[in-house]
């Protein structure tokens, strides 16, 4: 059986803080962002500005990412174990059989998954029916797994940047601050001592897209983001 390898990725492409080395020089296979496709008309809403996250990656570290994002469908397994992380908007429509099991699959490899809601509240009207939503389909898919909140002190927050706080940067809908998103941090999914995936119910999404961001919030996440795929990459080292 084929497993991914998410650790390699980070031995090829040397992630190094911006500054620390000469970055044209570290830059190696060329490394993809891609979408988990699924059924929801959503799989792809914000994908017009995964070009600026792209560009900042490239600019804040030395991994060598394609400036196009890609798809994976969450029905064709092949696809999925091309990345070592996937992007989802939401798994909540993840129904059919085939896309369960070639998920469950993907993760049992050694990938990894990072789900970010969207803050728009016609998008996600409810954080906590979001929250419970990713986490029904996640057990169901995988029994084995667990989702926990993260702590501050957990290396996700250090490992790359220094995020303030151990607390995620959390945008909200038309910039107007919300108690019922702002006491939700990062979820783990958990595989034995493994952590598989990260829930974000903090709009990261929406903040690395600079159209609707104030001003530093779109880099907060995309620092946050980071942080996230380096974490990722470390599991398999």
């Amino acid at each position: 059986m084929k497993r991914l390898r998410p650790g390699l990725l980070l031995l090829l492409a040397v992630i190094t803080p911006a500054g620390a080395a000469d970055v044209s020089q570290m830059r190696a296979d060329r490394v993809g962002w891609a979408r988990l496709q699924t059924s929801s008309p959503q799989w792809k809403r914000h994908s017009g500005s995964d070009p600026v996250l792209a560009q900042f990656i490239r600019e804040n570290t030395s991994l060598n990412i394609d400036p196009t994002w890609y798809a994976a469908d969450v029905e064709k397994l092949g696809e999925l174990c091309k990345y070592p992380m996937l992007f989802s908007q939401g798994i909540g429509m993840v129904d059919s059989g085939t896309a369960r099991a070639n998920l469950a699959e993907y993760i049992r490899r050694g990938g990894f998954l990072l789900i970010d809601a969207c803050i728009n509240k016609n998008v996600t009207p409810d954080p906590d029916a979001f929250l419970a939503d990713q986490t029904r389909v996640l057990t169901a898919i995988l029994p084995e797994c667990r989702v926990l909140p993260i702590k501050p002190e957990h290396d996700v927050f250090h490992c790359y940047f220094q995020i303030p706080g151990g607390t995620p940067p959390h945008m909200y809908y038309n910039n107007v601050f919300d108690p019922q998103w702002s006491r939700h941090g990062l979820y783990a999914v958990m595989i034995g001592t493994r952590m598989a995936g990260v829930i974000s119910v903090s709009g990261l999404q929406c903040g690395w897209d600079r159209m609707i961001s104030p001003p530093g919030l779109p880099e907060d996440c995309m620092r946050m983001l980071i942080n996230i795929y380096t974490y990722a990459m470390l599991q398999g080292t």
